[in-house]
């Protein structure tokens, strides 16, 4: 697992305790919620870009090592 991907959950897990918890408040009627949601909602956003981020740099690393392999094959 690489950082961007620790990270990406990492957020995630934040995101969907927090947006959670917001939940719970706004139920309950306490105004507070309207500051934390949004806070949860931006965590779990960063989360999935990040872990969507982790998943295209592995991608694109293992194709450059595909490439790199194939170019000294050739020589």
């Amino acid at each position: 697992m690489n950082k961007y991907l620790l990270r990406g959950f990492g957020l995630l897990i934040i995101g969907a305790i927090t947006t959670i918890y917001s939940l719970n408040l706004m139920q309950a009627e306490s105004s507070i919620y309207k500051l934390i949601m949004p806070i949860g909602v931006l965590c779990f956003g960063g989360g999935v870009i990040l872990t969507m981020y982790s998943v295209f740099r592995k991608i694109d690393r293992s194709t450059l090592q595909r490439y790199r392999r194939d170019q000294q094959s050739l020589k």
